[in-house]
């Protein structure tokens, strides 16, 4: 029941007037409390400077009657009066002896009224057990300071009165909600009972009583939705008429694809294949339905597809060449489901013959990559033939073999992704959201995340950003990403107790960032190779990455009509900036 509409907006309007009074409670409690806090504030300095004045004879006179007059002043305005001499000695109070009572030099208020005129603290009394306020003012006479009058009365009041706004707030806002609850439910009710309506005649219409009607008793949106399912409703019968000849449509269809079409059962025995896929294979439908794949088709590759698409329940996809046909084929397998069960799987094969050219040029692109795989992949080998060996049974060797291997996929991983991001860049194909950026805000924010990696490393890393700074107009995403690139990079090839800086400038024409490091450098045989995609210096190749971050970062700014550079002298560190044209043509 709780879990209905109707009880969620009782409970969201009553949440909400709960939040409301609460916020409106705090701020009242801390306005009346400010508020009157102010008030004895004046009244106190107001008593105070009338008792500087009334002690200032006393103080000349060196009188010792300064602590009667205390008192006496004490008892007409109902609050302790104190007079301190500059020393801190205290000459009369009205609720002390001044003679038991310990140096009040100290005392904030005291100390603030001999250096400015004026003192208050509010604090805890000891003396009277209670929260006093304390209002300080120097007794001068002709420029010479005799000592201070201090008048101090207790916070009783003010804590009362900002109680009595809490209790009432509290109360209004446990009957307001109590309304707001009932009020709630009955508009929710009223508002959802469509709903119910709806979904009664939907499970029966799943249940197979396609014939529902429901009372339409509005005209506003719960009247427009129960039009909608009556209509839905009338055309459900001709709806499935004309799924029936669609399916004839569909019949027709595959019998003149030019791609071959399969489709199995939750067994994976074929139920269908079309005339094109007879000719793929050499086989007949009749001959081939209600026999396994295998069987039917007599490629291994083909039924691998398949055996992986009931596997894993989600699209799979291969290309081979078929044992039969003799044809290079792309076998498309796909998973059919009804009810939340898998129903079978629908093959797809399309000849793709005459199309070997692009495998071939798919294989050069591996060859220029397999270099940078086969580190990776070889330690992933060597770590699982030594767990499967021996490590396996030494639980701890057998982590840190796992955790090399997650290392080393995640590795291989991000490659992957860098080289289909690299691939859309160059190609055009990547989309750049251009917006006005504040370069400033990015750097910060950058250095920001980046911080405690820097931390870790011993690495001091500052900004220099310049002031009045030019928005600049790019994607704010992949500039972030190419300046995260080459913040990271200073952090990771520089040395214990080394520096980085990131500055900013502009010209007329557009807006620069530099990451200067005091790292460990390029060689000037590296430095000309250092944008190209998979190169990694020989001060890299221990610290990991995929050679390709560099690359991304020079496609990146190049797509936004800027350019990008490096300055380096080996052992003395490095220098990558940027600069972005304040008018930035996409793809320039």
């Amino acid at each position: 029941m709780f879990r209905s509409i109707q009880w969620r907006i009782a409970a969201l309007f009553a949440l909400l007037i709960i939040v409301s009074m609460g916020i409106l409670g705090i701020y009242l409690t801390g306005f009346v409390r400010s508020s009157q806090l102010e008030s004895l504030r004046s009244h106190l300095e107001k008593e105070a400077r009338i008792s500087a004045e009334a002690s200032l004879p006393f103080l000349l006179r060196q009188s010792g009657e300064t602590d009667a007059l205390a008192k006496k002043l004490g008892q007409d305005i109902d609050a302790r009066i104190t007079i301190v001499a500059v020393d801190g000695t205290v000459l009369g109070d009205s609720h002390e002896d001044p003679l038991t009572m310990e140096n009040h030099a100290a005392r904030p208020e005291v100390l603030a009224a001999l250096a400015s005129g004026l003192g208050e603290s509010t604090r805890y009394s000891t003396t009277v057990e209670q929260e006093m306020m304390y209002v300080a003012v120097p007794i001068t006479n002709q420029g010479q300071l005799l000592g201070v009058a201090r008048v101090a009365l207790p916070l009783v009041a003010v804590h009362n009165s900002a109680s009595q706004v809490t209790m009432i707030i509290s109360l209004a806002t446990l009957a307001t909600a109590a309304l707001a609850i009932v009020a709630a439910s009955l508009i929710a009710r009223i508002t959802t009972r469509p709903i119910r309506e709806v979904t009664e005649a939907s499970q029966k219409i799943a249940s197979g009583q396609l014939a529902q009607k429901i009372p339409v008793r509005s005209r506003d949106e719960t009247g427009r939705l129960s039009l909608a399912f009556n209509e839905m409703s009338s055309n459900l019968h001709r709806l499935v008429g004309e799924i029936s000849a669609e399916r004839a449509k569909l019949q027709t269809v595959l019998a003149n694809m030019a791609d071959g079409v399969i489709m199995t059962d939750s067994e994976g025995k074929i139920v269908l294949a079309n005339p094109a896929a007879e000719r793929l294979f050499n086989l007949r439908e009749r001959e081939a339905v209600s026999r396994p794949l295998i069987e039917a088709v007599h490629d291994h590759e083909a039924d691998e597809i398949l055996k992986r698409s009931f596997k894993t329940c989600e699209i799979q996809s291969a290309q081979f060449e078929s044992a039969v046909s003799k044809r290079f084929l792309r076998g498309i397998a796909v998973p059919l489901a009804a009810d939340g069960k898998q129903t079978g799987v629908l093959l797809l094969f399309q000849d793709l013959t005459e199309l070997r050219s692009l495998q071939t040029m798919r294989r050069e692109l591996v060859g220029n990559i397999s270099h940078e795989l086969r580190t990776p992949i070889a330690g992933i080998k060597a770590m699982a033939e030594t767990l499967k060996e021996s490590a396996i049974s030494d639980r701890a060797v057998a982590a840190d073999f796992l955790s090399r291997i997650l290392v080393e996929v995640d590795r291989l991983t991000q490659m992957v992704s860098e080289l289909t991001e690299l691939s859309h860049i160059e190609t055009g194909h990547a989309e750049l959201r251009i917006a006005p950026l504040d370069l400033n805000s990015l750097v910060e924010e950058v250095v920001a995340q980046l911080k405690p990696l820097a931390q870790r490393q011993q690495v001091n890393i500052t900004t220099d950003l310049a002031a009045n700074f030019p928005d600049a107009r790019a994607d704010r995403d992949r500039i972030r990403q190419t300046m995260t690139n080459l913040v990271h990079n200073a952090i990771k090839f520089n040395n214990p107790g080394g520096r980085v800086i990131v500055t900013t400038g502009a010209d007329a024409e557009s807006v620069i960032v530099n990451v200067t490091d005091t790292g460990i450098g390029i060689s000037k045989e590296d430095l000309p190779h250092i944008f190209e995609r998979f190169f990694k210096a020989d001060r890299s190749r221990s610290a990991g990455g995929t050679g390709l971050g560099l690359a991304i970062a020079k496609h990146t700014i190049q797509a936004h009509g800027g350019d990008i550079w490096a300055q380096s002298e080996e052992g003395k560190g490095s220098t990558f900036g940027f600069r972005i044209p304040l008018k930035t043509s996409p793809g320039a």
